[in-house]
């Protein structure tokens, strides 16, 4: 196969292990699996649609290997190895990923150590606070990501305990390898337990576990050496650690470069790039508020120390920068993670040049998200993804039907979408002159939710979807077109705190900047007047990121009324801009729907003094000098600002078209922030199944 992609698709090998291509989906959470850590159908099938995409090897998500020491599960629903029954189930999943067409890895762990924040491994036990996590030396974790948890105080592992789990880090990987993986990789990074012995931020033992680089090293070296004992010297094995763990006085490249040289002694066949830990402001799954590629120079600095294979992921979902990363000689193997739940066909449409139908990542660890709460995880641009037995393949509709959609924004482009597919009739009708709803918004904060609503919009276009611009869906024209189901996704309403200086001209709320991008006039001065015929075509969300630079529209020192996603969202990108950008929340906490490795971006904003956060603190009033504020004691002070921003949640919008039409068609949804706020990924979940649904 011919394609300009060449070092993406050339064979490669991991020791012994031939790849067909150079594109690895690398460990994922995905909270498929049983009570008791066993694999489910769920996971087999999420597995195998992600290898028949293209992959040349596919890696499970962690596995622990150590459950009688570390007995706190560092997530729930997770995968255990560290028993031969599980070895059945185990079997499965890699003859999934290989009837996929692609090679199977897995990845194993000895436990979370003083980051595990689950709960413990024996069910029942959920309430049994005496279970503590282990550690190296009673250091307690980073951060803590579960609703609701918090990270206990560790124990310190004795040296007996540590050697027992070197020996069951052994027999687990013999377990992997009856079950018939081709690849084990040993997961040493994000500040779980072999990366705290590892790291001197940790790691404050006296004895041979700690102290010298040697020393912290021997932990992770040891399972090295069980591992290669129980599966043999010419099984191929990786290890994944952080390069630097972005802990004061930790772990960096430095000592990195010593240690991927250890590996290669050892016998270690790979090296995979990961970099921080959890709670740090460098995670290892990186948002959107980071560049693509960011981890490649910390590739390149353990391939200017060792000759084995460097796998590197870190936002590398552009064909163009992973294949740049490969001819440059800055890694070996490009990790495609959450690109690959997005689109799971991102490998062959990469080879057949169809690089325009890859449907967008948007880098917001919606996947991870979900996995915080407990849930499967989920994608916020493919409502298929962890529900592939139902819901992965687009079925013609045995009775086609004439579908009426009110909304051109997430909900509604994805429902046209799924429904032409089925070969339904589709009207789509946008009120405003350009589709895309909120995500014109979105936009601002996020690049990548611009080239999605692009996408979505180019693949409306060329399915057979009528599409009405300046039209509102109302009763009679309803009754004109006598559809056999109208589906509503008008959208949420923008709230508005009533509040005395609200409208004055240096305050801003979302439901401006949206309305200038749809061309209508605000009562804002009179330049944003004569603005507002030609607004539509000039003002985008990549141009509103260019002024958020300058002085204009919106000023050096600013007030954000509103602390949670929108509200922080907003503040992150203009603390990036330079601006000096206070937080006002009535409620006592910010960011309760907040992606953590976001919100640790932010946190390191407040410590950094560019963001200000006021909690239990309320706005009274806006005046020349500022904003009025009041707090949880009642006291009132002025706080002095340029600019103020109302950055709110939306509410369902308050609308009687859904009961005018109830007697006037035979199937009515209403779906999306018309029903009710959510995010990107409730819309065009909501979208899909409704019209895969008709």
């Amino acid at each position: 196969m011919k394609t300009k992609f060449e070092r993406l698709f050339e064979p490669g090998k991991i020791g012994t292990l031939e790849l067909k291509n150079r594109i690895v989906m690398p460990p994922m959470g995905t909270r498929f699996y049983g009570l008791w850590g066993e694999v489910t159908d769920t996971a087999v099938e999420w597995f195998r649609r992600r290898a028949t995409g293209g992959c040349g090897l596919v890696m499970t998500g962690v596995a622990y290997a150590a459950t009688a020491i570390d007995a706190l599960r560092s997530t729930p629903n997770a995968l255990r190895v560290d028993d031969t029954s599980y070895i059945s189930g185990l079997s499965c999943m890699a003859e999934a990923i290989h009837e996929g067409g692609a090679k199977a890895g897995i990845q194993i762990s000895p436990g979370g150590g003083a980051q595990a924040e689950g709960t413990p491994w024996m069910p029942g036990l959920q309430a049994d606070q005496t279970v503590a996590p282990v550690s190296p030396s009673g250091v307690p974790g980073v951060g803590h990501t579960l609703p609701g948890s918090s990270l206990k105080q560790p124990r310190v592992l004795t040296i007996g305990e540590i050697r027992q789990i070197i020996e069951l880090c052994g027999m687990s990987a013999g377990n992997v390898k009856t079950a018939g993986f081709d690849l084990i990789e040993i997961h040493a990074h994000g500040g779980y337990l072999i990366a705290q012995f590892l790291s001197p931020f940790f790691n404050k033992r006296t004895d041979e576990y700690g102290g010298s680089l040697d020393n912290r090293c021997r932990f992770l070296m040891e399972i090295v050496a069980a591992t290669k004992q129980a599966v043999g010297a010419d099984f191929p094995l990786t290890v994944k650690f952080s390069i630097d763990d972005a802990l004061p006085g930790g772990w960096d490249v430095k000592q990195s470069q010593t240690l991927a040289l250890k590996l290669e002694a050892a016998g270690v066949n790979g090296i995979c790039i990961s970099s921080g830990a959890h709670g740090t402001k460098m995670p290892a799954s990186p948002t959107y508020v980071y560049p693509g590629g960011i981890f490649v120079p910390l590739a390149q600095a353990i391939k200017d120390a060792v000759r084995i294979p460097v796998l590197v992921g870190g936002k590398l979902n552009d064909p163009q920068l992973a294949e740049k990363t490969l001819r440059d000689g800055k890694a070996d193997f490009i990790c495609v993670g959450r690109a690959l739940i997005a689109d799971p066909d991102w490998p062959q449409k990469v080879a057949n040049g169809q690089i325009e139908e890859i449907r967008p990542c948007l880098s917001c660890n919606e996947c991870r998200q979900a996995g915080h709460r407990g849930q499967p995880v989920r994608c916020a641009v493919n409502a298929a993804a962890g529900k592939e037995r139902r819901y992965d393949s687009i079925q013609p509709a045995e009775v086609k039907k004439k579908v009426l959609i009110a909304g051109g924004g997430p909900a509604g482009l994805e429902a046209a979408r799924v429904a032409a597919l089925r070969g339904h009739q589709v009207i789509l009708c946008e009120r405003y002159e350009q589709l895309g709803g909120l995500m014109l918004l979105g936009g601002i904060h996020n690049e990548e939710i611009t080239a999605f609503t692009e996408w979505l919009i180019a693949q409306i276009k060329k399915l057979p979807v009528e599409i009405r611009l300046k039209t509102e869906v109302t009763p009679a024209l309803v009754e004109k077109e006598k559809p056999d189901a109208v589906i509503l996704a008008i959208g949420g309403t923008f709230v508005s705190p009533q509040i005395p200086g609200i409208d004055r001209d240096n305050v801003f709320s979302s439901e401006d900047m949206l309305a200038m991008m749809h061309g209508r006039s605000l009562n804002k001065g009179v330049l944003f007047r004569a603005m507002a015929p030609f607004a539509k075509h000039v003002i985008t969300a990549s141009m509103v990121r260019r002024l958020l630079g300058s002085d204009f529209p919106i000023r050096k020192r600013v007030a954000i009324i509103g602390g949670q996603f929108p509200g922080c969202s907003t503040a992150l990108l203009l603390a990036e801009k330079g601006k000096k950008v206070t937080i006002i929340e009535e409620s006592d906490l910010i960011g309760r729907d907040m992606e953590a490795n976001t919100m640790a971006v932010l946190k390191a904003e407040v410590r950094a003094g560019n963001v200000e956060v006021l909690t239990s603190t309320r706005v009274s009033e806006i005046n020349d000098e500022g904003v009025v504020i009041i707090d949880a004691k009642g006291n009132k002070s002025v706080h002095e600002t340029e600019t103020v921003l109302v950055a709110l949640d939306l509410a369902p919008t308050e609308s009687t078209i859904a009961t005018e039409l109830a007697d006037k068609v035979r199937e009515l949804y209403v779906i999306g922030d018309a029903k009710s706020f959510l995010r990107i990924r409730n819309a065009i979940s909501e979208g899909y199944v409704t019209a895969w649904t008709l």
